[in-house]
């Protein structure tokens, strides 16, 4: 079984969970409503049933649909309706997490609170007289349920407003300055400046338009190289054609070079798509190297093609790896050069490190897309969860002259989504 359908499984399954989560909260909030009639309970229910359906369709679509066919009028449904869909799915989750805590978690509480009363109590309750009479029904809601029902409604406002600004200000990007230390960089070689861009995903998200702004700004970092580590598109060949004809204008005096991506390898036509990069202008390093060249110094550079990245464990284990890709991807480097190394997955840097590579470039992760704090260097978000190499410059563990820099990219996976996680265009300077 392969790892892309591997891969298109956990995202089915993980869009049904969020349906059934959206179908438990529809019926919680229909017994919370104050209808008796069993009638009018079950067409309330019926009615969000289709609620949940038309809420869920987009997230369908984008993880499931999307990756067996895809018409172009869906494409542009998705990127309509984007907002109003991220913005009903955080009220959803905030509402239905409330109302799943208050069921599961608060009502066991108020019962054992209850029972624990009921056992200190040892006198005997007074007995009540019953009314003469029923107690009339308020025609009207009590204060204390309007209150409630007004306090929900601010709440529902304030995440729809954050929700959108989330979404407006994850198109704002931020030009990062970082400052790489090489110990075995050359005199001629240092102040060498690298422009840094990555994980693009061409796609209805990612427009030509957008990506035109881009190249202007790389562009106007003037720097004397600039790399581009993959996912140049989403996960159609048809997005590689507005990306080729965007980042053709990419130019550096040292040249524009860059690496293949999962997202690219997802289309699953690879070689159509490394073509149109390649015809860009974009020098692609498919497990091999090269140099590059600044006042008479040689700065080499050293790349993997993102299906052969881990190649490098057997090769660590036992000299060769499959295929020759780590054997060929070192060849005819001089013991001691600046290596430059583009691997569009950070995960094994420890390992490439063991290489004697100086400095790594990666993207992949997003920085997190959605990170929901930053506690000192510590990123919390899902791409924590699967590695320690979020964002940032980081040093390896087992040979601390290597470095990795991890971009936050400039796309998004799934919805146009970023949360304390803007776009990022790197400059970095060699030292």
């Amino acid at each position: 079984m392969s790892h892309k359908f591997l891969l298109f499984l956990a995202q089915a399954a993980f869009v049904f969970a969020l349906m059934g989560f959206h179908i438990v909260v529809a019926r919680l909030a229909v017994r919370r409503m104050t209808v008796k009639h069993s009638t009018a309970r079950r067409w309330l229910s019926s009615t969000l049933a289709l609620l949940v359906l038309l809420l869920d369709l987009p997230l369908i679509h984008a993880f499931v649909f999307y990756k067996i066919f895809h018409p172009l009028i869906l494409d542009q449904l998705m990127r309509d309706w984007a907002a109003p869909f991220v913005i009903l799915h955080a009220n959803a989750l905030l509402f239905g997490g409330a109302l799943l805590l208050g069921r599961f978690a608060a009502r066991p509480v108020r019962r054992l609170a209850g029972v624990w009363r009921r056992r200190r109590n040892t006198e005997p309750a007074a007995a009540v007289p019953a009314p003469a009479s029923p107690v009339p029904v308020p025609s009207v809601p009590p204060r204390r349920r309007f209150l409630y029902a007004a306090g929900m409604g601010a709440v529902g406002m304030a995440t729809s407003v954050s929700t959108r600004a989330a979404m407006v200000a994850g198109r704002d990007h931020l030009i990062e300055q970082v400052v790489v230390r090489i110990p075995s960089l050359p005199e001629g070689l240092k102040g060498t400046t690298i422009a840094l861009i990555s994980d693009i995903h061409s796609s209805v998200f990612m427009t030509r338009q957008d990506m035109d702004r881009y190249v202007s700004v790389v562009n106007g970092l003037k720097a004397d190289v600039i790399f581009v580590p993959g996912d140049f598109v989403n996960s159609k060949l048809r997005e590689v054609y507005p990306f080729a004809e965007s980042f053709s204008a990419l130019s550096a005096p040292l040249g524009v070079y860059g690496v293949t991506g999962n997202h690219d390898y997802y289309t699953g036509q690879i070689e159509e798509v490394v073509k149109e990069v390649r015809q860009s202008g974009i020098r692609l390093l498919r497990n091999e190297n090269l140099s590059i060249e600044k006042n008479g110094e040689k700065l080499w550079l050293l790349g993997m093609d993102d299906g052969n990245i881990y190649d490098v464990k057997p090769y660590l284990e036992s000299g060769k790896s499959a295929g020759g890709t780590i054997e060929n991807m070192l060849g005819g480097i001089p013991e001691g050069a600046p290596k430059l190394f583009l691997c569009h997955k950070p995960y094994p840097f420890e390992e490439y490190s063991q290489l004697g590579i100086d400095l790594m470039i990666s993207g992949h992760t997003h920085g997190g897309q959605v990170v929901i704090a930053h506690l000192d260097n510590v990123n919390l978000s899902f791409a924590s969860l699967a590695s320690r190499y979020v964002a940032g410059l980081y040093k390896a563990r087992s040979n601390r002259r290597a470095q990795l820099y991890v971009t936050r990219g400039v796309g998004t996976v799934g919805l146009p989504f970023r949360l304390n996680c803007p776009p990022e265009v790197t400059h970095i300077v060699l030292v």
